[in-house]
């Protein structure tokens, strides 16, 4: 018990306040969308790496597996209607087979496109890994946003580990009864029953977390009360501050053409 208590009090050192971490996703969203560069979505895809790999409480792997899966159909389906079907008639062609061409314009715009979804499943991906419904919540409320907001969202990052451990208890539920479940046109039968008794499940998880966040303090407006202990400091307090600073002025200066940053036309050779 001595272990585990050190434990998560060593995990909670190393750890953000959820406050700061809300911040800086927010921020980094913002420059992957503001800036058109491929080069801002490839630092904040390896510095989500390098955080995925550092962080106590994401798994690596899950993060990993997570982002290819997402990602890289994303990538086959964008090479093919952008790179090779490109619509522009004035455009530097690569390769060219019959009506398919490949195009600097097409690849650099199925680039830019792709980057930017990779980054955003990046950063998305280790923050709900690594986030539970209790830090969203006091991060939320730590940002002085209203209590039913906060809630909100909480519920809806809550829901993630509830809906995938209601699936499984039920596909393994209707097993025991002799259906085969590995097959996926079973499964595909058996989602109309599925999906009524998650949404039956999640609605009764849902007002259960009302109730206990109530009973901790929910609807008091004037005080904000942490549902759990975390680590902060002046370094932190200094990061809220000033990221949202530094991204709007280098957003600003992208947008006046004075942040000298390579365009996806460059890097691959258009120009």
């Amino acid at each position: 018990m001595t272990a585990t208590v050190s434990d998560r009090e060593r995990q909670t050192t190393r750890r953000w306040h959820p406050a700061t971490e809300i911040i800086v996703l927010a921020c980094s969203l913002l420059l992957v969308f503001g800036i058109p560069s491929p080069v801002v979505p490839i630092t904040i895809i390896g510095a989500a790496f390098i955080a995925a790999a550092a962080s106590p409480a994401v798994r690596l792997h899950s993060w990993t597996l997570g982002v290819c899966v997402l990602c890289l159909p994303t990538l086959l389906v964008l090479s093919v209607v952008q790179g090779l079907f490109y619509p522009g008639a004035e455009v530097t062609v690569l390769w060219e087979y019959g009506p398919a061409r490949l195009t600097v314009e097409g690849l650099a715009i199925a680039v830019q496109i792709w980057l930017r979804v990779t980054a955003l499943v990046s950063l998305c991906a280790y923050f709900g890994l690594g986030a539970d419904s209790a830090r969203l919540f006091d991060g939320l409320r730590f940002l002085r946003l209203p209590s039913s907001v906060a809630y909100i969202g909480a519920s809806a990052i809550g829901l993630i580990p509830l809906i995938r451990t209601r699936t499984q208890q039920i596909i393994e539920a209707r097993a025991s009864r002799g259906w085969n479940v590995s097959s996926w046109m079973v499964r595909t039968r058996l989602l109309p029953s599925i999906v009524t008794g998650l949404f039956t499940s999640v609605l009764i998880g849902v007002e259960q977390r009302h109730d206990v966040l109530v009973q901790r303090g929910l609807g008091e407006s004037m005080s904000v009360r942490s549902l759990q202990d975390h680590h902060d400091g002046p370094g932190q307090r200094v990061l809220r501050r000033g990221a949202p600073i530094l991204t709007c002025v280098l957003v600003v200066c992208s947008v006046a053409g004075v942040l000298p940053l390579p365009t996806a036309d460059q890097l691959i050779g258009g120009d």
